[in-house]
């Protein structure tokens, strides 16, 4: 009788023996004493019991997962997986049952022993779904749970959560391989470490910088059922189950990440897919959509390659991170080199880079100075944005360049357009004032003396321009290179508008003004001005680009020519000082009282000879104050070695040791 109520309580987890209230089956407790059955016997029978119960719990929380399929691929994978575990228990259980029956002179300890691995194995994995649902991670956040709980010391234990690691790294593997050859994720759950980034501005640059968000998509039903040996088989979706989103679109997510796998390899996976992605797709209305049409690029045979080299890796118990490795970087290698020779031989980069160069970084400084020249007061006087303005702005651009005849060196001209970039209504009240207190400084272009001009509140400090990137370049500016370009000529053609009021101011009163108080404040801006425009010009802009140009016309990696095209943009931003927020504040401010004591003494033509000198010593005050505050905090930076260029600038503006010896100032006006 031990033997029957032992045989019931190994798959039930109860017994007649140990449920006292049989219309509740969860209340078990053994009688204390049973006359027929010895002591040690009801011992070996709890812990049989107890295997029972487990087994109940782990059949109970399959069931579940079952019946409710929206816990995603990898639970849903794990529990097939642990199914099959449990129905090998009872095939043994079913073996024991019938040695029993041939032989019934077997004890309880024979099921002990018989069961031994069981006793061991059931309480972890009982342990390991509590882990799960008390955590409520999912998909990929999985992994590293199970992962830990295969690192036993007992064998069986450690090879049988192996395999429920190896039936979620198949469905990490079919994700994988959807990606590297199609550009696409099959994930209705947001389970993959890759997802959709819905926030991205899509128009032009500057405008806003895309924010990290979480994969959401709407996808149609999957099917994932066991095949006859145990294995998990993710039927091939159809297609209009796949995220297709068009090129940059994608991110990684950084929570989804397993621990074992870097960083690194997730960005190479990240670039194979959307490098798929761009071969395969494009939606623009142009002659270069025909492209590739006309000049294919047989991917498939390596699509295949890379397929059945990632299926070999679901063969093994164990995920080997060096084999994925090794495919990944020789698919990422061989694509680079694809990409590489489409770029920069094909869709000629460099002359890409060239128009960029001349529009955002100034390239052409006649170009440029007639077009401040000619919309000067335009833009000073604009305080909002209108589609009129904008039209009116390119307009003269255009005309500038008809006037120069640039129209065959700048040929893209029409992907490049103005736009005026003015805070938006919801900016708080306390950024506003806490601007206009650092950066207002120019007195009236009002008749009302008293009325502030915020210089950084008009059209000229709100300037930038609208990229329009056209296939297949989309793939190499992103939008945060794109939003760095702006901000460097938003810093440029700034310099270049002060540059020109001084240079204009000299033309205006030379030979009407004789304040010699004027003409020394006006020559120490212009010094600085000059200094600083021709360091950024020439000493970084100049150099930077002719190193980076050498460096993609030798470098046969696509990925790598990126890595550099960010740093050219990340360099220059470094020593323009825009990442050093101090000095980059102090510059703004000395380019503020510039404009402030030119529109002053133009606004005080008629009286100039007769202008109150206690406004020209204020302006002098201020303007010294920065330029002390900048020497000082540059001076610092030099003796770090931190930005090599910054000696050169320094030695020019220290000129003869002259604001060395006067404190880091231009002296007394």
């Amino acid at each position: 009788m031990a033997l029957h109520e032992a045989l019931i309580a190994l798959q039930t987890g109860c017994s007649g023996l140990l449920t006292l209230k049989q219309d509740d089956p969860h209340f078990k407790k053994r009688f204390p004493t049973i006359p027929y059955i010895h002591q040690g016997e009801l011992e070996i029978l709890d812990r049989l019991t107890q295997i029972g119960r487990h087994y109940r719990t782990l059949d109970e929380y399959v069931q579940n997962i079952l019946k409710n399929k929206t816990s995603g691929l990898y639970i849903l994978s794990f529990a097939f997986e642990l199914r099959s575990i449990l129905q090998s228990y009872l095939h043994c259980l079913s073996q024991l049952e019938h040695e029993c029956l041939q032989n019934t002179s077997l004890t309880l300890s024979h099921l002990t022993v018989a069961l031994t691995d069981y006793t061991l194995l059931f309480p972890a994995l009982v342990s390991l779904i509590n882990t799960l649902q008390s955590t409520g991670y999912r998909g990929c956040q999985i992994l590293d749970i199970i992962r830990r709980s295969t690192l036993d010391g007992n064998t069986i234990l450690s090879s049988t959560i192996k395999k429920l690691l190896c039936a979620c790294h198949r469905i990490l593997i079919k994700q994988i391989t959807s990606i590297l050859t199609q550009g696409q994720i099959y994930d209705e759950y947001g389970e993959f470490f890759i997802g959709l980034n819905n926030n991205i501005n899509v128009e032009a640059m500057g405008m806003t910088t895309p924010s990290i968000s979480r994969m959401t998509s709407t996808v149609a039903s999957r099917s994932h059922s066991p095949d006859r040996g145990g294995q998990s088989v993710l039927q091939t979706p159809q297609p209009n189950s796949l995220i297709t989103p068009g090129y940059s679109q994608y991110q990684l997510i950084p929570e989804m990440l397993p621990s074992y796998i870097p960083l690194q390899l997730a960005d190479k996976i990240l670039f194979i897919g959307e490098s798929w992605l761009l071969l395969k797709n494009n939606d623009d209305d142009d002659n270069d959509r025909k492209f590739l049409l006309l000049n294919p690029i047989d991917y498939d045979e390596q699509n295949h390659l890379v397929q059945q080299q990632l299926y070999a890796l679901t063969l093994s118990d164990d995920l080997n991170m060096f084999e994925l490795e090794r495919i990944i970087e020789h698919a990422r290698i061989d694509l680079s080199l694809t990409l590489r020779n489409l770029f920069v031989d094909r869709f000629h980069l460099i002359d890409e880079l060239e128009q960029i160069r001349g529009f955002y970084l100034i390239e052409r400084g006649e170009l440029y100075t007639l077009f401040v020249n000619r919309t000067n007061q335009l833009l000073l006087n604009t305080k909002k944005s209108t589609n009129a303005i904008e039209n009116d702005i390119n307009e003269v651009f255009k005309q500038c360049l008809n006037d120069l005849h640039l129209e065959t060196i700048l040929t893209n001209a029409d992907k490049f357009k103005f736009k005026l970039n003015f805070p938006h209504s919801d900016t708080t009240a306390q950024e506003i004032s806490g601007a206009r207190r650092l950066l207002s400084r120019t007195q009236g272009l009002t008749d009302n003396s008293n009325t502030p001009f915020d210089f950084w509140s008009c059209g000229w400090a709100n300037l930038s321009i609208q990229y329009r990137v056209k296939y297949p370049m989309k793939a190499f500016f992103s939008e945060n290179c794109k939003q760095r370009y702006n901000d460097i000529f938003h810093l440029l053609i700034i310099l270049r508008y002060v540059q020109n009021e001084l240079n204009s101011l000299w033309l205006a009163f030379k030979n009407k003004n004789k304040n010699s108080l004027i003409w020394h404040l006006r020559n120490s801006m212009s010094f600085f001005i000059d200094n600083f425009q021709y360091y950024i010009q020439i000493d970084v802009l100049e150099y930077k680009y002719q190193q980076l140009i050498r460096s993609i016309l030798s470098s046969t990696d696509f990925q790598q020519i990126k890595h550099l095209h960010e740093l050219f943009l990340a360099d220059i931003q470094t020593h323009s000082f825009m990442l050093l927020s101090t000095a980059y504040q102090s510059i703004k401010n000395i380019l503020s009282i510039c404009v402030s004591f030119c529109l002053t003494i133009k606004q005080q033509e008629n009286t100039i000879n007769n202008l109150d000198e206690n406004i020209l010593r204020q302006f002098g005050k201020e303007f010294n104050d920065e330029i002390r505050l900048l020497f000082g905090i540059l001076g610092m930076v030099q003796k770090h070695n931190a930005l090599p260029h910054l000696g050169v600038f320094l030695t020019r503006l220290d000129f003869n040791r002259f604001l060395t010896n006067n404190n880091g100032s231009f002296g007394e006006f």
